[in-house]
């Protein structure tokens, strides 16, 4: 397999781990600040038990990190630009939403 190949299937590794309501609402909440689970469970309105599976997922593909403190483990993005391009996304499927509704409309 080619390196360019390669990246285009961690890519897409990557992708599916972000294609979950929840996962990308704990990452929208994680753009802003360093969580802990129950924050985020809280936040998220599911159970810890469910959201430490989600978490564990977006761990393994590199999008979070957890770091202890203490008895708690706060979890923030791996790197910031993982929100910009959530918020890149959501801003274009939000246009198109838009546009699609405007051609309904006439």
């Amino acid at each position: 397999m080619t390196k360019r190949k390669e990246r285009f299937q961690v890519q897409a590794e990557f992708c599916k781990a972000m294609a979950h309501p929840v996962r990308l609402e704990i990452l929208y909440l994680l753009k802003a600040r360093e969580m802990s689970v129950g924050d985020l469970a809280d936040a998220v309105g599911v159970p810890q038990a469910n959201l430490s599976q989600h978490l564990a997922v977006l761990r393994a593909r590199g999008a979070v990190v957890a770091v202890r403190r203490g008895h708690v483990v706060g979890y923030s993005l791996a790197d910031p630009k993982i929100g910009e391009a959530c918020s890149l996304i959501h801003s274009i499927l939000s246009n198109l939403a838009d546009h699609r509704q405007s051609v309904v409309a006439t």
